[in-house]
């Protein structure tokens, strides 16, 4: 039994849905905050700095090298931070300078001059985010009975997507607006927003965070490192890591390659701003999905909601190599979101069933490694992409949709064989 379930150890008063969404805030500010930047402002930024027929190519080259310096700092700041003891908890104190040294991280990237400071600048914001981001995400873990993983798992996505969408919608209106003719301050401004949400979003979740994992850890303090030294990590992790990997990286490929996709293939005028008024409509169709994809979850389990989300999210990748238009493409779009949302529900709430009591931060840092792994897969196919679109006009688009689609069948295969053992 996990201590936050010990009537002894449970925090008081229950964790209701207001609760849930402050103690997932700084989702909201961080998974924005990497979604803009990914999805809106490094496009924008490398389009300005790069040669047209590289860019493709550069843009993944930027997100792959930035993706693995968090694969190394996530679980590494996640185990150190299951070892911490500050009158702030085990977490907040990474969080808090996580999204303070992104914000002074992004002066510099506003200044960027040519590629290659792009490049380095990116990669150490990476690294500082990852330092706030891995320990944040052994949270639910940490405080959340498990009658409420699901609960707690969807109102977590919910933050993160209406983040993405939000912030996503936000700068792609103010960059729609950007160019070398004196208009760089909407850069400025979209950064401004992005640091804004950071700090106030991390501020609201450790202002529930350090009360209440004090109230978990009102028992001696060596139990917790007592758990940490005697318990073992989930067998059943590594058959999970593998599937969510490919879920992953089939969710990521869209966002990447989205901007790219609707210039090329769609042809719009405006690409960044079009981008963002679509994100409002798919997110916000999304996060209905999400919250009800967790209640489900925590009734009837975790493998049948992400194999759900999983099969149907393939269905609408392969009906968006037949979409023709901007409407056909937002309504296959928004179709495909609403599964991809159920999926993440299920699957974060799964990842945190098999969980260790006293290695949250640990087992979460190995997860964030799959994500991460998948999310740079995505990067790896911009070259891909490039080949083929040179190859015949499109291609390499139509590629890209139908092999995410196999990712997800992929991720369901794999998926089947966990057995779900709480540890």
């Amino acid at each position: 039994m996990a201590l936050r379930d010990d009537p002894e150890t449970k925090p008081n008063p229950a964790w209701g849905v207001i609760s849930l969404l402050r103690l997932g805030a700084f989702g909201f500010g961080i998974s924005g905050f990497f979604m803009a930047m990914e999805s809106v402002i490094l496009p924008v930024l490398v389009m300005g700095l790069v040669p047209e027929g590289a860019k493709n190519t550069l843009l993944g080259a930027l997100g792959l090298s930035g993706l693995l310096v968090a694969a190394l700092v996530q679980p590494l700041a996640g185990w150190y931070s299951d070892r911490t003891r500050t009158p702030l908890g085990r977490r907040v104190p990474y969080m808090i300078w996580g999204c303070l040294s992104v914000t002074l991280g992004m002066l510099g990237l506003a200044s960027a001059v040519n590629y290659i400071s792009l490049f380095v600048i990116w990669v150490l914001i990476q690294a500082n985010a990852s330092i706030g981001f891995g320990p944040f995400q052994a949270l639910i873990r940490d405080l959340v009975p498990f009658d409420q993983l699901g609960a707690a798992s969807s109102l977590k996505i919910f933050s993160d997507i209406s983040g993405g969408a939000v912030l996503i919608a936000v700068t792609g209106l103010l960059l729609g607006n950007f160019g070398p003719d004196g208009s760089s301050y909407w850069l400025w401004i979209a950064l401004g927003i992005l640091g804004l949400s950071l700090i106030s979003t991390a501020s609201i979740s450790s202002s529930i965070v350090v009360p209440r994992e004090r109230a978990v850890q009102r028992l001696d303090r060596d139990i917790w490192e007592k758990l940490r030294v005697t318990s073992s990590l989930n067998p059943q992790l590594g058959w999970f890591l593998v599937s969510r990997y490919f879920m992953i990286s089939a969710a990521f490929i869209f966002p990447t390659y989205g901007l790219f996709y609707l210039k090329d293939m769609v042809q719009v005028n405006n690409p960044a701003q079009t981008l963002g008024l679509m994100i409002v409509v798919i997110g916000g169709v999304m996060l209905l999905s999400v919250y009800p994809a967790g209640w489900v979850s925590d009734k009837l389990g975790r493998k049948p909601v992400v194999l759900i989300g999983a099969i149907g999210a393939t269905l609408g990748l392969l009906l968006m190599t037949q979409a023709d238009g901007s409407i056909q493409v937002l309504v296959v779009a928004t179709f495909t979101s609403v599964f991809v949302g159920i999926m993440l529900a299920g699957n974060w709430a799964l990842a945190n069933e098999l969980g260790t009591s006293g290695r949250e931060g640990q087992h979460i840092g190995l997860v964030s490694i799959a994500t991460i792994s998948g999310a740079a897969t995505s990067k790896l196919l911009g070259p891909v992409v490039d080949l083929l679109n040179m190859a015949s006009p499109g291609l390499g688009y139509t590629t890209l949709l139908i092999g995410a689609g196999v990712l997800f069948l992929l991720g369901v295969l794999v998926l089947v064989r966990v057995k779900p053992v709480a540890t």
